[in-house]
């Protein structure tokens, strides 16, 4: 039989409780004890909203990702090509203070599986998500003559996803680095793109 939902404010207020503990303490922290706690409720109403720890998780990495992904349109607005593709790199970066959390709860997670690639579990529906983002506004550098028509958009996706990632997991945790990751990100993009819009000049 399934479970009502007494009320679902109740139960987002559970998982952003335990989001902000991941966030600041890391994943060890986050016990049903110490989540209903930090979201002011009883052990008794985590357990109603939620079967089981691994249940509460699934449902702080998917929290995760939907604030990964507002920042990330946040940051594109209404740009295109490849400005909307820089906006949304960096917007995913950890340059600030809620980037560095999303990043601190990706890296929770992925460590407790550090076999796993950084595009699985957590990470990976966001990242796919953030490729067809990257996908879409590739194609409209292309339509702009940004970029060449002959491109593997899809291998330039992959590109830009592992430039992303790579950027993400050196700095994701050290609020220390983000000036830092900003100006090499920055770097990195602007020095790619023009490798790409030069290609034409050899071909």
């Amino acid at each position: 039989m399934a479970r009502q939902i007494r009320d679902p404010r109740s139960r987002e207020l559970i998982i952003a409780a335990g989001w902000r503990l991941i966030s600041t303490q890391g994943a060890a922290a986050a016990t049903m004890r110490t989540i209903a706690a930090e979201a002011g409720v009883t052990t008794g109403s985590v357990t109603h909203y939620f079967e089981d720890k691994a249940e509460l998780m699934g449902a702080i990495q998917r929290y995760n990702g939907r604030l990964a992904a507002e920042r990330v349109r946040a940051t594109v607005g209404r740009r295109r090509g490849l400005a909307a593709v820089k906006r949304a790199a960096l917007g995913l970066l950890p340059t600030d203070g809620d980037g560095v959390a999303i990043w601190r709860v990706w890296l929770a997670f992925w460590s407790d599986d550090p076999q796993r690639s950084p595009s699985a579990g957590g990470f990976g529906p966001g990242y796919r998500a953030w490729g067809e983002l990257a996908h879409r506004h590739l194609e409209e550098a292309v339509d702009d003559g940004e970029l060449r028509v002959d491109l593997d958009l899809r291998h330039e996706v992959s590109r830009l996803v592992t430039l992303v990632a790579g950027m993400g997991l050196l700095s994701g945790s050290d609020p220390e680095t983000r000036d830092e990751l900003r100006r090499r990100a920055n770097r990195m993009l602007a020095e790619h793109f023009a490798t790409l819009r030069a290609a034409d000049l050899v071909d």
